[in-house]
């Protein structure tokens, strides 16, 4: 099988390779790949910059979309040419998080879609929206099924305020899905093509955090003075002490990213307290979680925002080309397989 392999922690290390044609085992199915996309997590496994100590090697990429070619014993409720996606963390089915499910990730440690095949447990896929080509259906499992988790942890009713930062593929959902509800989304964005598209999806207001000396300040501004109700942190890292300061009293806030980094030195507490903010882990959400999102989106005609696409040739082109905020294009890249 043609299929690509992460074997170290640089670029450099991911090799295309030909493994042993795959073959689904009891309670499984075999998913002829069609497209599959690139998250900032994969940028950051084949960098080094995160989870280094995940065993190698490994097929990288989280998300894709594809037909069942193969059935294993015991498997039913599928047929053969269905369109499905993976359900990203293939272990957790419904209920709260639990630790030991990170190890059951797909584009590390289990292997992902940049190959011509994936196996997976035929609990841990979902049917693609029918609406959706494949490199659109390709993007949702982890970016978009993260910012339906978030906007579900800010607990805001339609009216409320959400800000949003960037163009990336969490920050587009995120202000999709806030603006189809009926929220008031306000978005940063350091680029002014970018901010057009911003206002397009549905965001009443950009700022500019390239050229605003005080970011919190518009935002409060843009607000009346009280801040906003909620906060998609995609960011992470020093930013976040400012970030706090656009929150509203009571706000909440999730915590999806590391764009930045994962540290933050300086007083973050203080603020939490005096403002009684409430912050929230994602950890993107269980099979359950996908198949309500994906009914929101069929519901509501939502499509996702498709990146630069590639050919499964440039598949280490794809991963790199997430890497350095400034030139990346919005919405996620995708290798579209012939």
């Amino acid at each position: 099988m043609d299929a690509f392999q992460l074997q170290g922690t640089t670029l450099d290390s991911l090799r295309r390779v030909d493994l042993p044609e795959p073959q689904p085992g009891p309670g499984e199915v075999r998913i002829r790949v069609a497209a599959a996309s690139v998250n900032y997590r994969d940028y950051a496994l084949a960098t080094g910059r995160y989870q280094a100590e995940l065993p190698r090697p490994f097929v990288p990429l989280s998300d894709g979309v594809g037909r069942i070619d193969a059935l294993g014993a015991g498997v039913s409720g599928w047929a053969l040419g269905e369109r499905v996606i993976g359900h990203y963390t293939t272990a957790w089915l419904d209920g709260p998080f639990k630790s030991d499910n990170h190890l059951s990730k797909l584009g590390g440690p289990r292997d992902g879609w940049l190959a011509r095949w994936i196996v997976l447990p035929a609990t841990a896929i979902a049917r693609a929206p029918e609406y959706l080509d494949e490199a659109a259906a390709s993007t949702l499992p982890v970016s978009g099924l993260t910012a339906w988790s978030a906007l579900r942890k800010l607990e805001l009713a339609p009216g409320a305020s959400v800000l949003v930062q960037g163009s990336g593929a969490v920050s587009l959902m995120a202000l999709q899905l806030a603006a189809a509800r009926g929220m008031d989304v306000i978005a940063t964005t350091g680029d002014a093509r970018k901010a057009e598209l911003l206002r397009s999806l549905g965001a009443r207001a950009t700022v500019d955090y390239r050229n605003t000396a005080d970011v919190p300040a518009a935002v409060r501004a843009l607000t009346g003075g009280r801040g906003v109700d909620g906060i998609v942190d995609v960011v992470g890292g020093q930013q976040l002490l400012s970030l706090l300061g656009a929150a509203a009293d009571n706000a909440h806030i999730a915590l999806i990213g590391f764009l930045d980094s994962m540290d933050v030195a300086g007083n973050l507490v203080g603020p939490i307290m005096a403002h009684q903010l409430n912050l929230h882990g994602v950890s993107v959400g269980s099979l359950a979680d996908l198949r309500a999102y994906l009914d929101e989106l069929d519901a509501r005609r939502i499509v996702p925002v498709v990146g630069e696409r590639y050919g499964f040739d440039d598949g280490a082109r794809a991963i790199a080309a997430v890497g350095g905020a400034d030139a990346r294009a919005a919405g996620k890249p995708v290798v579209v397989l012939d």
